[in-house]
């Protein structure tokens, strides 16, 4: 009897392990399959940057956003979608923020595979701007009190945690900083004769091979239109109206008496630039304004409108009180790219930044004294004769200026042996047309440069001209709708448990 229960139990167990197991080899080659694409999707996600890193015409050259449709990759296919991500439609000629779905099907298991991206064109010019500096000076560099060198937390490029300083000077002391603590990521570059005793404290050192130039800005436009401040809202011309407005209670009396500068596409010249309180100025497309003389704002606003440029060419002394100039959002926390927003010193002058104001731009003047003062923050990158920082002020670089430059060894504006190319030394000014012929040039002198017109196809990779950083947003959608169903299943369970738990106390 006991022989026949135990043969019995044993056999029901046999048959039901055998039982359990007769699907095995088919969730094993789910399992596979599912897997299999879920590594075709992320060699998709692949392909689909090193497209956005050519030069290849993805943004005209799509049907709805699809740029490659059932495009095959070992054993699966794959499906590549780009959207503006700012519009979720079809990327257009002006797109550098996009959304990209990768869908991918192995052997009938499909995975998608989802990222954002952020495209930041090369536009073959010779960086001899100091851009992969977040300050540089040709004399002194000096930090006092809590002010701070930062990289930006809000830019898309945040992987280098090094920020670079950089000066000309080689006298003892060039550099000075009080606050070690927060500026402890630092890197300083120097030339090669400079003293060892160029900063008052320690800090990662580079030497620069060779000599660089500090070029002049840009020459202002020769043709542009004279630059008259008509207000829109400025029905309040007198107290009277004031007045009136004020004792009635107006509902709009706050908007109406703001007063609003609207700057269309164009370049534009003005003897002196003021705004004062409660004045604000909106920029919309390539705006290029020509100030002879003095630039002033105070508790005033210069917004840009999307897909706007500002340059701005200042003759004279620059004084900035709690004021900005940037995009819509005013936050540090809302990115723009730094280089829409250029602030250019053409002659000897001063440059105060103080308050609470906030720049989010590029301020190259290599003759001025830039100094930032109480809680003032330039988001992007500062090059001046000399520059302070005082207070609570602070630099947030944005690491998407970083092209190479003067800091890059590799970088083609140095020569074979470490020095300046001849040519660059010649230049006096950021002459674009003349930086653009030297870039012709040095690309015919260099047969083994990936641009040059020389390079071999088959021995050379796909020129990748372009900086696109990236964030992964899904990976594998499967596992996130498990996820989703075992928390869907468990909100129920626990719905159930709790209607149970009240039947029993009634």
């Amino acid at each position: 009897m006991l022989v026949m229960v135990a043969i019995l139990v044993t056999g029901s167990m046999a048959i039901a392990y055998f039982g359990s197991r007769d699907n095995s080899i088919t969730i094993s080659a789910n399992i596979a399959s599912a897997s299999k694409a879920r590594i075709v999707a992320e060699s998709g996600l692949d392909l689909a940057i090193a497209i956005l890193e050519t030069d290849a015409e993805w943004r005209t050259n799509h049907i709805e956003g699809i740029i490659l449709q059932d495009h095959q990759i070992g054993d699966g296919t794959i499906t590549i979608t780009i959207l503006d991500a700012e519009t979720e439609q079809p990327p257009t000629e002006s797109t550098l923020e996009v959304s990209i779905s990768v869908s991918s099907t192995v052997e009938g298991r499909t995975q998608v595979t989802k990222a954002s991206a952020t495209i930041f064109p090369d536009d073959g010019e010779l960086d001899v701007d100091y851009s992969e500096f977040a300050i540089f000076a040709e004399e002194e560099i000096t930090m006092l009190g809590a002010s701070s060198v930062q990289n930006w937390s809000a830019s898309p490029n945040t992987l280098d945690q090094h920020v670079r300083i950089g000066t000309l000077a080689t006298n003892p002391m060039s550099v000075q900083m009080q606050s070690v603590s927060q500026n402890t990521a630092l890197q300083l570059h120097a030339p090669e004769n400079a003293s060892s005793m160029i900063s008052s404290t320690l800090m990662s050192t580079s030497q620069f091979t060779d000599v660089p130039p500090f070029l002049t800005p840009p020459s202002p436009p020769i043709e542009y239109e004279p630059l008259y401040l008509e207000h829109e809202d400025s029905d309040i011309e007198s107290l009277e109206d004031w007045a009136n407005l004020f004792t009635s209670n107006h509902s709009n009396f706050h908007d109406r008496s703001q007063r609003i500068v609207t700057l269309q596409e164009g370049s534009y010249e003005t003897e002196e630039f003021s705004l004062t309180s409660r004045q604000n100025v909106v920029v919309h497309g390539d705006v290029v304004l020509i100030v002879e003389d003095e630039f002033t704002m105070k508790n005033a606003n210069i917004t840009l409108s999307k897909n706007a440029t500002l340059t701005l060419h200042i003759g004279g002394d620059v004084k900035i009180a709690s004021s900005y100039i940037g995009n819509e959002n005013q936050s540090t926390q809302s990115w723009m790219n730094p280089s829409l927003i250029k602030l250019y010193g053409q002659d000897d002058a001063d440059w105060h930044i103080s308050g609470t104001s906030t720049i989010k731009g590029e301020l190259y003047a290599p003759s001025c004294e830039i100094e930032l003062s109480g809680n003032s923050t330039v988001c992007g990158r500062i090059a001046g004769k000399e520059v302070m920082l005082r207070g609570a002020s602070r630099v947030l670089y944005d690491p998407s200026l970083d092209n190479g430059g003067f800091a890059d060894e590799d970088s083609p504006i140095y020569d074979d042996d470490g020095s300046i190319r001849s040519e660059l030394k010649q230049l006096t000014q950021l002459n674009p047309a003349l930086l653009d012929s030297l870039v012709q040039t040095l690309l015919e002198y260099d047969s083994h440069s990936p641009r040059s017109f020389h390079s071999d196809w088959r021995s050379t990779p796909t020129v990748r001209h372009h900086e696109v950083i990236y964030m992964l947003l899904v990976y594998g959608v499967d596992a996130r709708s498990w996820e989703s169903l075992s928390r869907e299943t468990s909100d129920r369970n626990y719905s159930k448990h709790a209607t149970v738990v009240r039947v029993d106390e009634r």
